[in-house]
């Protein structure tokens, strides 16, 4: 039995859907804390709080392979907001998980952030990097890279096997976002802005941060690729698109693609206290070691996503 824990989430259910179609049976386990979604009726749901260690071990068993991506998570504004939220919830989260996996002889993939880099100084970046670098300053990111530690200590007290995934900036349909700014991801906020009208279009900062946006559907087929394959046990990964995007032209092309007859034009604010400039992996492990490389680009991902958001905020008007 193979558990996806926040198998309800964005990246998730694509990591449930993915495991499905390559014929293993899942467990979702998610507190659906996001609200109640839909998930398969093909697969095994419990809902449980996994910050509480009897819950945990319950939805655990019998589990063979876990993949982790229980979190809280948000925009950049989210990691400034609720800095206590993200520390305490993310430990407690990571104590049951990691206590559950050695009881039952679980294996874990965890799914890290391409936060752990924040304080990086080598583009693109490779896995190492993250040995070589300071820890992160945002309590989001240094909550995930203490979820990596976890790894690397069970491993080496109780004997969990353990890989660990580092996604670069996921987007795509599945994901609404909130209305306050800076609590959405970027492209869910952009695009949100760019079909209710505004003009000028608001970012954060210049615009000239830049970042590797990479499907969702990519990233779910390159974690399961580092969870199933034998060759990847004990190692790390970055997975993601390697060609970077301004948030400026980011916003230009979704501008563009939303159809909006308006010169483009954008106003910025004052960009949020440890926005990171730059978010470029080196993808040459996941490529050399597993054969894994993203399939979508970034034009098509926004259609997909632009579709998905215009149809859900019609059925938000209707509601």
């Amino acid at each position: 039995m193979i558990a996806v824990t926040g198998g309800a989430g964005f990246i998730g259910s694509r990591v449930v859907d993915r495991l499905v179609e390559l014929g293993h049976s899942v467990r979702i386990i998610d507190d659906l804390s996001k609200g109640q979604q839909e998930t398969r009726s093909d697969c095994e749901f419990i809902q449980a709080d996994l910050r509480h260690p009897d819950e945990t071990m319950r939805a655990m068993e019998g589990v063979e392979t876990c993949f982790h991506l229980a979190a809280k998570i948000g925009g950049i504004g989210y990691f400034h907001k609720y800095p206590a939220t993200i520390l305490s919830n993310n430990g407690l989260l990571l104590s049951s998980v990691f206590e559950a996996a050695a009881a039952r002889g679980t294996k874990v993939i965890y799914i890290s952030s391409s936060m752990v880099y924040e304080r990086t100084t080598q583009f693109p970046t490779p896995e190492t990097a993250v040995m070589d670098s300071p820890p992160p300053i945002t309590h989001y990111g240094f909550s995930k890279l203490v979820g990596e530690y976890f790894c690397r200590a069970y491993n080496e007290e109780h004997g969990v096997p353990v890989v660990i995934c580092r996604p670069f900036n996921a987007y795509g349909p599945g994901e609404f976002g909130e209305d306050e700014p800076g609590i959405a991801h970027v492209i869910p906020d952009l695009i949100k802005k760019v079909l209710r009208g505004d003009h000028p279009l608001e970012i954060f900062g210049s615009g000239n941060q830049m970042r590797c946006f990479t499907y969702v559907e990519d990233v779910a087929d390159g974690i399961c690729r580092a969870g199933l394959d034998a060759k990847a046990e004990g190692e790390e990964f970055n997975v993601g698109v390697s060609t970077p995007v301004a948030i400026k032209d980011l916003a230009a092309e979704i501008w563009e693609l939303c159809d909006r007859e308006e010169p483009f034009e954008l106003s910025h604010i004052e960009p949020l206290v440890h926005d990171i400039q730059t978010r470029v992996p080196d993808t040459s492990k996941i490529e050399d070691l597993l054969d894994w490389r993203p399939q979508v680009e970034l034009t098509e991902g926004l259609r997909r996503t632009i579709a998905w958001i215009r149809d859900a905020v019609k059925a938000e008007l209707r509601a």
